[in-house]
């Protein structure tokens, strides 16, 4: 599909100005995924051993290991959110994204030189959507949509996702232009030679997102997909 700009951000008065928007790619990238448990369980460890040492003695008719394992939980869970939290501020990804009415810049610190990718609104930019449901619990609930918009611009191109439940999914702008992905085994059972290529097309797109996918947090997404609105025509 392709959309093209249809007024001019600077001159445009039907909406107010839109300071940029720094958007964090990959927050839970795979260090903050595998230290997050690690140093919860470790956290847990040292609580559970300290706090039996100080109950020793002090509890009667139960051991002081039994007495902590409250204790434990407590530690497990809020620690793991505080943990997470310290993790993702101070090793933040390498990736960034800015994003105002004007363009979407991603820039890129993986690589020597940095990279860094625009998107200019006021130019053609193709867009393709797309979304599925998680079959299984990981870090993400089962049930929830995984919700990914394939952005083209010349020899530019880019796939940002994110994962949302299906009651917010269903509301957010432009809901009806993400095509359902269906596995491989079901697009090649459908006799629709038309629903097939568009199948296949979205299959190659979604091992782009898979292999180097830009994943945003659910409130970035709809940011991303407001300024769409105003300045994709078509995206509504």
């Amino acid at each position: 599909m392709t959309n093209q700009l249809t007024t001019d951000p600077m001159t445009d008065t039907s909406h107010p100005a839109h300071q940029a928007r720094l958007i964090l790619v990959d927050s839970e990238h795979f260090a903050v995924r595998f230290l997050v448990p690690v140093l919860s369980l470790g956290l847990v460890i040292v609580v559970h051993i300290l706090g039996a040492a100080l109950l020793a003695g002090q509890v009667e008719g139960a051991s002081p290991g039994c007495v902590m394992l409250p204790v434990d939980a407590v530690v497990l869970y809020v620690g793991g959110q505080l943990i997470e939290r310290l993790l993702k501020r101070v090793l933040p990804s390498r990736r960034s994204a800015q994003l105002d009415d004007k363009a979407l810049v991603i820039m890129d610190g993986r690589t020597r030189p940095p990279l860094t990718i625009t998107f200019d609104w006021l130019q053609t930019v193709n867009v393709s959507a797309w979304r599925f449901d998680i079959p299984r619990r990981a870090r993400v609930p089962k049930g929830w949509y995984c919700m990914a918009v394939h952005l083209l611009q010349d020899e530019t191109e880019a796939v940002l996702y994110t994962f949302m439940p299906p009651e917010e999914a269903e509301l957010v702008i432009g809901y009806n232009r993400f095509v359902r992905l269906r596995s491989r085994k079901e697009t090649e059972a459908n006799s629709d030679l038309s629903a097939v290529a568009e199948q296949r097309r979205l299959l190659k797109l979604e091992d782009i997102r898979w292999n180097d996918g830009a994943e945003i947090t659910k409130d970035d997404f709809r940011a991303l997909l407001t300024v769409m609105q105003r300045r994709v025509a078509g995206w509504y």
